[in-house]
């Protein structure tokens, strides 16, 4: 055994973990990039300012866009959160930190489509 393995195996952070904090790290500022990107589109601001012009489909989005920012904020946070010594967490584990970033991927799609 090396002194890296040692080392290795003594850390809490397995790589989904660190998957997840990552994820749940970057996930306002994601979010925050992609409203700055809609609200400086010329067809959002009409809507804002005069009511004009408003995409029919954010009626629709922005609903999508919230429950999937709260659902990857719950499955990151539980990937960082659930212990280690729970058997179950194997295979949990990576599946929440997963399902965090495709949740993401579906809050920045779903801001962005609401333009």
């Amino acid at each position: 055994m090396t002194a890296n393995a040692n080392v290795r195996g003594r850390s809490g952070w397995d790589p989904w973990r660190r998957c997840a904090a990552i994820g749940t790290a970057t996930l306002i500022p994601t979010t925050v990039l992609a409203w700055i990107y809609v609200l400086s589109t010329a067809e959002f601001s009409r809507c804002l300012t005069y009511g004009e012009q408003c995409a029919p489909a954010a009626d629709v989005l922005l609903p999508i866009a919230w429950w999937t920012f709260w659902g990857s904020v719950a499955a990151g946070v539980g990937a960082l959160v659930l212990p280690k010594r729970w058997r179950v967490m194997t295979w949990l584990r990576p599946v929440l930190a997963v399902a965090q970033l495709l949740l993401q991927v579906a809050t920045f799609a779903a801001v962005v489509g609401s333009a």
